[in-house]
C-alpha cells in the first residue's frame, strides 16, 4: 500500500513540474464551407445527375477531413515532463497518449520554410526511436522556440552541421534546416 502511495506522489509531482505546449488554433472556415456547400446540395435536391452528385459528396468528404486535421492541430498539447515528452491528442482514434523517453529522442529539427520567416513560417521535428526497434517516429509542430530549447536540453542534443542556429528566439532570414542530434 506504501509502494502505491510513494509511486502516486512521485507521479503528482513530476506532473506538478510539467510544462504544457498546446496546439494552436487555426481558421476552419474553409473545412466548414466546404462541409456545409455539400451537405446542403443533398438537402436541396441539386443532387440530379451522377456528376452533381459526385461532386457533393467529395465536398462532404473534404471537409470533414479538413475539420478533422484542424482538430487534430487545435487539440495536441506537448506536456514536458522530467522523465519523458508526453504527447496527447484527444481527438485521434489511436495513440491518444505517447510517452517518448528523453533519452530515446534521436534528433530534433527546426525547418524554416521561406525567407523572413515568422514562428508560423517554421516547425519542429522531433524524432523519436524506441530501444531495439527500427521505426523512427517524427512529430511535427509549428515552431516554439520555447518548446525546442527545452527539448534540446532535457534531451542531451547537441547542434550538429556547420549553420548551427545559436538564438532560438530569433529565426534566421533564410531558407534552411537546423539539425539537433
Amino acid at each position: 500500500m506504501a509502494e502505491v502511495a510513494a509511486a502516486s506522489a512521485t507521479q503528482n509531482s513530476s506532473e506538478s513540474n510539467a510544462i504544457v505546449f498546446q496546439g494552436r488554433p487555426k481558421n476552419m472556415a474553409v473545412a466548414v464551407a466546404m462541409f456545409a456547400t455539400g451537405a446542403l446540395a443533398f438537402s436541396m435536391d441539386l443532387t440530379h445527375t451522377y456528376f452533381a452528385e459526385a461532386v457533393a459528396w467529395t465536398f462532404v468528404i473534404w471537409g470533414g477531413l479538413l475539420l478533422y486535421g484542424y482538430l487534430i492541430e487545435t487539440y495536441q498539447a506537448y506536456v514536458v515532463t522530467d522523465k519523458a515528452l508526453i504527447i496527447r491528442n484527444p481527438v485521434r482514434f489511436l495513440q491518444a497518449t505517447k510517452v517518448w523517453d528523453w533519452n530515446n529522442i534521436q534528433r530534433m529539427d527546426v525547418v524554416v520554410k521561406r525567407a523572413d520567416a515568422e514562428y508560423q513560417d517554421a516547425i519542429i521535428q522531433i524524432h523519436y526511436q524506441e530501444p531495439g526497434e527500427i521505426v523512427i517516429e517524427r512529430e511535427d509542430r509549428v515552431y516554439d522556440p520555447e518548446l525546442a530549447r527545452l527539448v534540446i536540453e532535457r534531451a542531451g542534443l547537441s547542434a550538429t552541421g556547420d549553420n548551427a542556429l545559436s538564438d532560438l528566439t530569433t529565426l534566421p532570414q533564410a531558407k534552411a534546416t537546423y539539425s539537433w542530434s
